[in-house]
């Protein structure tokens, strides 16, 4: 239900609204749908994307190439110089293992060695100053054991020198 309006101003107001609103129905009904005011050709293909940049990453040989950002003191990237040819081989450097513990009844000892648990007869990798080395664990007794590392047979004591 509408209620008549008594102010003169609010009477002015519709009166110019419905005067105004035929002319705008008539001026949107010219512009067509998504005109923006220029004129371009009409095509049905797509644009071409730009091709984006390539990144290249080169690992520095030299402090003077570059710096790991992260670590820059660091020299694990570069390249250590080439053995001369004619020089004999340094001696291969001994693996480093060192018997840490031994537990378990004697029927069933485990032997700690670089920080990884072993029983007789098993396998596995442990850390050393020769990287990551696969190792076998022949035999446990009170205060050695004996090994097998890269195809040689040692024997970890559980004092050096003992």
């Amino acid at each position: 239900m509408l209620t008549p309006c008594t102010s003169p101003r609010a009477w002015t107001l519709l009166l110019a609204a419905a005067l105004l609103s035929p002319a705008f129905a008539t001026h949107a009904a010219q512009i067509p749908a998504g005109a923006t005011g220029h004129a371009k050709p009409a095509t049905n293909a797509v644009p071409a994307e730009p091709e984006p940049p390539k990144s290249i990453f080169v690992t520095p040989s030299t402090s003077e190439e570059g710096r790991d950002p992260f670590f820059p003191q660091s020299t694990r990237l570069r390249k250590s110089p080439a053995v001369a040819a004619g020089k004999p081989n340094p001696a291969p450097a001994v693996v480093d293992l060192q018997l840490k513990g031994i537990s378990g009844a004697a029927s069933h000892r485990l032997a700690i060695i670089n920080n990884r648990t072993f029983a007789t007869g098993e396998e596995g990798e442990v850390s050393s100053n020769m990287g990551v080395v696969r190792i076998t664990c022949q035999e446990i007794k009170d205060d050695f054991v004996r090994v097998l590392v890269n195809g040689q047979e040692r024997t970890l004591h559980l004092r050096p020198g003992s």
